[in-house]
């Protein structure tokens, strides 16, 4: 082989390199680890809760089918976005709006991964967890994305489509959708995101403005009805988190008064946000919330899944 071929094949792999990367940021995979975290702790619950064997098939379809779906719905979401992404400086880099994909190129790719991964759910797991991805897919793509646009409840509705894996893995796991207890962890994901999102709302208010999305910072700039957004939710969370932990023991009991302290902590911050809402309050806010959800799940893990 000529060096000249040589170095075109060399330069054809590294394009080549390039181009998966591209796909792997469309795909937000930090946000997908998130969401299967959920599923995982979903089924964890759901089999030691029923007293069910979930077999390997079910696990692995409810994992990858899901990380495919999660994936599908950020492509397809920044596949809608990509004018606004443009004209936000946190976002102008992603790989729609600085043209190192196609709109056409990532179309394609959420559309396959969204089949793909229903498909696999459907026969791995069960119609009714094929069904809820459909669902939580559905109501992210073509309601929250372009509500976005014309209403600040965007924020709530979205909180759905955040929430919905929890009920993937239960149902994955042969677990009711009528469930209470599935219910009960979902809502602590629903009212998780609510401090969440509203300090990175305030974070990038401007931003958001500038760019046409209709947010609750924007609406009510002086930030009151944010906090009170972050505050109520965060304090809902104490009671919710001794309800699906149910301590019946001296060690049970530990890990109820570990999950209510931090619950408590996240809405310390709630609070010291809506008192000052600035930009260090509200990261502070923002460190919190993220710390929140995966130690309230270790919990459950522990309590359900462990002893």
């Amino acid at each position: 082989m000529s060096s000249t071929a040589a170095k075109s094949n060399d330069t054809t792999l590294e394009a080549n390199r390039a181009t998966w990367k591209e796909y792997l940021v469309l795909a937000k995979p930090r946000i997908t680890v998130m969401i299967l975290l959920t599923v995982a702790v979903a089924m964890v619950f759901a089999s030691r809760l029923l007293q069910a064997s979930v077999g390997p098939m079910a696990w692995i379809s409810a994992m990858i089918g899901t990380s495919m779906v999660a994936a599908s719905a950020s492509v397809l979401n920044q596949w809608f976005e990509r004018d606004r992404d443009f004209i936000m400086p946190r976002t102008r880099n992603r790989p729609l709006p600085s043209g190192r994909l196609t709109m056409s190129e990532a179309n394609v790719f959420g559309w396959v991964l969204f089949l793909s991964g229903i498909l696999l759910i459907y026969s791995g797991a069960n119609a009714t967890a094929a069904l809820v991805s459909f669902v939580t897919w559905f109501i992210y793509c073509w309601i929250y994305t372009p509500m976005k646009a014309w209403s600040w409840w965007n924020t709530a509705v979205g909180t759905l489509p955040g929430a919905l894996p929890v009920m993937i893995g239960w149902t994955a796991a042969g677990g009711s959708i009528a469930s209470w207890e599935a219910w009960g962890l979902t809502s602590i994901v629903i009212l998780w995101q609510f401090p969440h999102f509203m300090a990175i709302a305030w974070l990038y208010k401007d931003q958001y403005s500038q760019a046409g999305f209709r947010m609750l910072t924007g609406e009510e700039p002086s930030g009151v009805a944010a906090g009170w957004h972050a505050v109520i939710p965060a304090a809902l969370l104490c009671p919710l988190s001794y309800l699906v932990l149910q301590p019946d023991g001296i060690a049970n009991w530990l890990i109820t008064i570990i999950a209510v302290a931090i619950a408590s902590y996240q809405l310390a911050w709630s609070i010291q946000f809506l008192i000052r809402r600035d930009q260090s309050n509200a990261r502070k806010l923002l460190r919190t919330s993220l710390v929140f959800l995966p130690a309230i799940f270790l919990l459950v893990v522990i309590r359900w899944g462990l002893l």
